[in-house]
């Protein structure tokens, strides 16, 4: 069983005897409810493995269509989750999941009635979720980090059989969708990004690879 002891030096928990990197998610929220996520994954460095955009239109490299073969096999390995609209980016991807998560399944489970991507919030439409790391403990079996990992580990496996040297990033960024005036909004937001790509903070100063 893991243990986590308090540290009265910085008040930091232990995990296995080191410090645990600190997880940024949301406090208090399940990330195996039912819920839409926005989520973004980045290559390591932001290298351009995926591509580049030309013309406003992104053109995928062998491991961009990895990439994107990839992403439209978590279902099939996750049956409570949903894909809607994601793109392939240079560096990279953005996505939503959509976790219908059965009830005994569910850390704190909530009715259909209650179902966040049909909830408004009086916080906000989008509740920003944080970004999530390696040492997350609290992980159900379908949970939104179980999802990404499985897809991170095997774009992975799949590259490196045509290429040596790629990489993510160890944490992913992810937003809570709340409504569907929201869900429309990202959407969109994902459908314009190659035509937005001059702009986008995302993109590096070095060309593609």
């Amino acid at each position: 069983m893991n243990h986590y002891e308090p540290q009265p030096e910085n008040n930091k928990p232990k995990y296995k005897g080191k410090y645990r990197i600190d997880s940024t998610r949301l406090p208090a929220w399940s990330y195996a409810r039912n819920a839409g996520y926005f989520v973004t994954i980045c290559t390591d460095g932001k290298k351009c493995f995926f591509g580049e955009v030309v013309q406003d239109e992104m053109q995928r490299s062998p491991i961009g269509e990895i990439a994107h073969k990839l992403w439209y096999e978590i279902p099939n390995h996750f049956s409570n989750c949903q894909i809607d609209s994601f793109c392939v980016m240079p560096n990279h991807i953005h996505g939503i999941l959509v976790i219908n998560q059965i009830q005994k399944d569910a850390i704190n489970p909530r009715t259909q009635e209650e179902d966040a991507i049909h909830r408004v919030s009086t916080r906000g439409d989008i509740q920003r979720g944080g970004v999530t790391g390696l040492f997350n403990p609290m992980l159900s079996k379908n949970s939104l980090s179980k999802i990404i990992r499985w897809y991170k580990g095997r774009c992975t496996f799949e590259i490196n059989q045509i290429y040596q040297g790629f990489g993510w990033q160890e944490r992913f960024h992810d937003n809570i969708i709340r409504n569907e005036f929201a869900l429309d909004q990202i959407r969109q937001y994902i459908i314009n990004n190659p035509i937005n790509w001059e702009s986008d903070r995302e993109q590096p100063p070095h060309h593609p690879l």
